[in-house]
C-alpha cells in the first residue's frame, strides 16, 4: 500500500479488493465520507458457485484517507474534552451496509487513549484500548449499519505517541449480526445451545467462538474453539480449519466473539428459530491471532489468539481425545451462517472415512444430525465424543434443514502426529511437557487443574444464586463402603460477579457442615477450585449437598457444577 498523504485533504487509495474504488467513488456530505457501494448482484451470483468455501460476509473497500499522528491529522479539528483530554473525530458510511469493521494498517493507542468506533442505535460501539492491540495492525470487531464514526481520545501529554492510520472498511453486505436479513438466515431447524439439548454441554458450549477474517478484499465468519493443554495454561490456542485459516497473514486478521447466543430456547422448525438476534448479545471480543499449526489433510488450523481471552468472557479451555477411538455418540457446536451458537447432536457411532466418504481415515463422517445440522460459518467447529472431549473439526458436508446427508470433521488424532513436526501437527501444543496425554478434560481457567478423575460424583445442573437466597445441590453418592476419607476432594465451579457475597458449605447425608468459602475475596469474579475436607467421621453413601448463600445484593451467579472425589 502507498504511503498515506498527510494532507488536510486526502485521496482515497485503491482498494485491495476485486471492487476496487478510485478517488471518484466517494463523495463529502458535510464532513462525513460516503463510500460507494458494492455490487450486491455480483457479490450474489459469486456466492451462488462458492461451494465448500467459507462463508463470506463482506467486500472490502480501500479506504486510507483518515489518519492521525501526533497533532497533525488528515481531517478534522482536534477538541477538548472536559475530561482533560482531546478529541479528534471522522464519520463515514457505507451506504446499504448491514455493518461496517475497519482495518487500520498502523493503530498505536499510549496510556489511557481510546479509539472509539461506533453506530448508530444502543449498545452499537466498540472502545478499543492499548491492552486490546498486540502490533502495529489492527482489526477492529465491526458495528451494525452502515455509518460509523471513529472518535480517537487521548491526554494532550501522550498525543505525540499517537498514530492511526486506516487502511480498509469492510462493507458488510450480507445481513448476520441484525433481528431480519434479506440475504442470508440460518436454517429454522438449527437447536440453540441453551434448549433441553445443550443441556450438560455448558463447558463445551462455553469453548466455542465465532469469528471473522480477511483474504483476497473479502470477509469471511467460520467458527472455533478454545483448546485446553496439558500444562493447565491459559495459553488461548483456538482451532479451527485449515480451509478457513491456512495462513499467518490471514491468522492476523481474525477478530473472534464470545457469547454470541440465544438466552431463550426458540422452538426448532419456528419462524424466530430462523431469524438471527442481535449481535450485541456477544459479551466479548478480541483482535488477532498467530498461526501455530496446520495441516490440509485432517483440515485443522491451531491459532494463537493474540491477547488472553478476556475474563469476562468466562470461557472453558476444551478437553479433547486423541486416540481415535470411534465416539458412540457426537455433538457439534457452531455459528450457522455467522448467527448465534447452535447445537447439533448425532446419536449414532461415528464413521472414519476421507473427506466427502469414500476409503480414508482423515475424517470422522457424522452419518445424518438427529438435531439440528450445520451450514456455511459452522466450517471449523468442534466435535465432541459422548465423554465430552474434542475429537475433530468441521470440514464440510451436505447436511442442511430438510436433508439426510451427511457432515465430514478432520479427526483430532490424526492431526495430532500431522505431518510429523511442529507447525504440522497438534500434540506439541497440546501436551508441552511431552506426557503422552491422549485424553484431556479441560479446565474453566489455567489457574486451576481440571477436576479430578477417579471415584467421581458429579452435579452439572445449573442452580441459580440469587441475592439474600440459598440453594442446595445434591449429589447422591451409592456403591461406596465404609467411612467418606480424610482428604475428600470437591470441586467447585461457580459463576458470580462478586465472590465476597458467598458462604458455600459442603452439608454431609447427617447434616454436618464444612464450610469451603466463607464471604472472602471481595468483588473478584467466580469461584472455582478442588477443595479437600476430612470427611473421614461422615459415612460415604448418602446424598451430599452444596450449600451456597449469597449475603448481599446487587450481584448474582450460578452454581455451573461440583463434584465429589472419593
Amino acid at each position: 500500500m502507498k504511503t498515506p498523504s498527510r494532507a488536510l485533504t486526502a485521496l482515497i487509495a485503491l482498494a485491495l479488493s476485486p471492487l476496487s474504488l478510485a478517488a471518484s467513488n466517494f463523495e463529502m456530505a458535510g464532513e462525513r465520507f460516503i463510500l460507494a457501494s458494492p455490487d450486491l448482484a455480483k457479490l450474489a451470483l459469486e456466492d451462488s458457485k462458492a461451494q465448500g468455501l467459507p462463508y463470506r460476509y463482506g467486500i472490502q473497500i480501500g479506504f486510507d484517507a483518515l489518519q492521525a499522528n501526533g497533532k497533525r491529522t488528515s481531517h478534522g479539528q482536534w477538541q477538548r474534552l472536559d475530561d482533560g483530554r482531546v478529541s479528534l473525530r471522522w464519520e463515514l458510511a457505507s451506504p446499504g451496509a448491514k455493518s461496517l469493521d475497519f482495518h487500520f494498517s498502523t493503530l498505536r493507542l499510549p496510556g489511557n487513549a481510546e479509539l472509539i468506533i461506533a453506530g448508530e442505535g444502543k449498545d452499537n460501539q466498540r472502545i478499543i484500548k492499548a491492552s486490546d492491540l498486540s502490533g502495529g495492525e489492527y482489526w477492529s470487531p465491526y458495528i451494525i449499519g452502515d455509518t460509523a464514526s471513529l472518535e480517537i481520545r487521548v491526554s494532550p501529554r501522550e498525543r505525540a505517541q499517537l498514530d492511526v492510520q486506516l487502511a480498509q472498511v469492510t462493507h458488510g453486505y450480507r445481513g448476520l449480526f441484525e433481528a431480519s436479513s434479506d440475504f442470508s438466515k440460518s436454517g429454522s431447524c438449527n437447536v440453540d445451545v441453551v434448549c433441553s439439548a445443550g443441556t450438560g454441554w455448558g463447558d463445551q458450549i462455553d469453548s466455542v467462538g465465532q469469528y471473522t477474517f480477511s483474504q483476497s478484499g473479502s470477509s469471511y465468519v467460520c467458527t472455533g474453539t478454545l483448546l485446553g493443554n496439558t500444562g493447565n495454561t491459559t495459553t488461548p490456542y483456538f482451532l479451527t480449519a485449515n480451509h478457513c485459516v491456512s495462513t499467518a497473514t490471514v491468522a492476523g486478521t481474525v477478530v473472534v466473539y464470545w457469547n454470541y447466543e440465544s438466552s431463550t430456547c426458540r422452538t426448532p422448525g419456528s419462524t424466530s428459530s430462523g431469524t438471527p438476534i442481535s449481535k450485541s448479545v456477544a459479551t466479548h471480543s478480541q483482535s488477532g491471532a498467530s498461526l501455530t499449526a496446520t495441516n490440509a489433510a485432517s483440515d485443522f488450523a491451531l491459532l494463537r489468539l493474540s491477547t488472553n481471552v478476556p475474563t469476562g468472557a468466562n470461557a472453558f479451555f476444551s478437553g479433547w481425545d486423541a486416540t481415535g477411538t470411534a465416539p458412540s455418540s457426537a455433538a457439534g457446536i457452531h455459528h450457522p451462517a455467522g448467527h448465534e451458537k447452535r447445537i447439533s447432536i448425532e446419536d449414532q457411532a461415528l464413521t472414519i472415512s476421507a473427506y466427502g466418504g469414500g476409503s480414508g481415515t482423515t475424517h470422522w463422517r457424522v452419518n445424518d444430525w438427529d438435531q439440528g445440522t450445520t451450514e456455511g460459518g459452522s466450517s471449523g467447529s468442534g466435535l465432541w465424543n459422548q465423554n465430552k472431549r474434542l475429537v475433530g473439526q468441521l470440514h464440510g458436508g451436505s447436511a442442511a434443514c430438510g436433508n439426510n446427508l451427511s457432515d465430514y470433521y478432520g479427526r483430532l488424532s490424526v492431526s495430532w502426529n500431522g505431518g510429523g513436526t511442529a507447525t504440522t501437527r497438534l500434540r506439541d501444543w497440546l501436551d508441552p511437557g511431552s506426557t503422552g496425554t491422549t485424553s484431556f478434560a479441560g479446565y474453566r481457567t489455567g489457574t486451576t487443574p481440571p477436576p479430578p478423575t477417579g471415584a467421581t460424583f458429579e452435579n452439572t445442573t445449573d442452580f441459580a444464586i440469587l441475592d439474600k437466597k440459598t440453594i442446595n445441590s445434591p449429589i447422591v453418592v451409592t456403591g461406596r463402603t465404609g467411612n467418606a476419607p480424610s482428604t475428600l476432594k470437591v470441586y467447585v465451579n461457580i459463576l458470580h460477579t462478586y465472590r465476597g457475597d458467598l458462604k458455600v458449605d459442603l452439608v454431609a447425608p447427617d447434616g454436618s457442615l464444612y464450610n469451603i468459602h466463607n464471604r472472602t475475596g471481595g468483588s473478584a469474579d467466580n469461584l472455582t477450585g478442588t477443595y479437600t475436607i476430612n470427611a473421614s467421621s461422615e459415612v460415604a453413601n448418602g446424598t451430599w449437598k452444596l450449600r451456597v448463600y449469597d449475603g448481599a445484593t446487587g450481584d448474582t451467579g450460578t452454581l455451573d457444577k461440583w463434584n465429589l472425589q472419593f
